[in-house]
């Protein structure tokens, strides 16, 4: 449920801070609520793929930063959709790094934004 939330909405990082609470917990102890001693790895070396050693629980923050650039792209590329005229709030971090990895063809000039994409 939290994935559909954070293409949506920008979450604080108080959401993100009592969501992952649960799923430590979830994680070492099999309830909601675990105290300090049970968490045998640190949770930023659990949220690494698995070819880094991680167990591959991802990163709700980078997560939601990639939705949101998905949604970026989709604006950008498919106008026919009817949700696209929706005002979704992006992080500037997503826009960042959306405008870093976009690169648009001038063409005819009907989805190039001139001050805008690179």
């Amino acid at each position: 449920m939290p994935v559909h939330v954070l293409i949506a909405i920008n979450v604080s990082k108080w959401f993100l801070k009592a969501v992952n609470k649960i799923r430590r917990s979830y994680l070492w102890k099999g309830r909601k609520e675990a105290n300090g001693g049970c968490c045998l790895v640190a949770w930023d070396k659990v949220q690494r793929p698995l070819d880094l050693g991680g167990l591959g629980i991802p990163d709700l923050q980078v997560m939601g930063w990639a939705l949101q650039i998905r949604w970026l792209w989709l604006r950008k590329t498919d106008t026919n959709k009817p949700w696209i005229g929706f005002d979704i709030p992006v992080h500037p971090n997503a826009v960042a790094m959306f405008e870093i990895a976009m690169q648009s063809l001038v063409g005819n000039g009907n989805n190039t934004f001139f001050w805008k994409d690179r």
